[in-house]
């Protein structure tokens, strides 16, 4: 029912993603230039490719979920009975989403408390490169929330 609206969020995520990728290895060849031909690199360079970087994965945990491409162990699941196996699944799905939801729910409030502070290289307020962690685990909860527990293929 959600499989299509879930893949969007998954796909746009990821788009977001990697092109904040791509914009953080121009950055860094930038910086890497600069240094080879002006004899220093910037003093923005090492910040900005910084809060690329962690804002790059805060935006893949959502997808990563989704594809179930994130680091688990299952093999102790299989050798479980049925019943247990469900019981598991949604305790981790409850564990999924009240953690990401209070994570993105404790960092937006910090990151807006933090506003009038400003970064040392970029001279931007703290709160934008913050806002990636909410928005991070917004998107995680977010899905999580429509996809709902994974109780499919239990039978024992």
């Amino acid at each position: 029912m959600f499989s299509k609206p879930l893949n969007r969020l998954g796909q746009g995520l990821m788009l977001i993603a990697s092109a904040l990728f791509v914009l953080n290895v121009c950055v860094l060849l930038y910086g890497v230039v600069a240094r080879y031909l002006v004899g220093h690199s910037p003093i923005w360079m090492d910040e900005l490719s910084r809060y690329l970087i962690i804002g790059t994965v805060l935006l893949v945990l959502a997808p990563a979920w989704l594809q179930q491409r994130h680091m688990r162990v299952d093999f102790l699941e299989s050798m479980l009975p049925r019943r247990l196996k469900m019981a598991l699944r949604l305790y981790s799905w409850l564990l999924v989403l009240g953690l990401s939801g209070y994570i993105a729910w404790i960092s937006w409030h910090y990151a807006f408390s933090v506003q009038r502070f400003m970064t040392m290289g970029l001279g931007i307020s703290k709160t934008i490169p913050l806002l990636s962690i909410p928005i991070g685990f917004g998107c995680l909860f977010v899905a999580a929330l429509i996809h709902g527990p994974d109780l499919k293929g239990t039978k024992g």
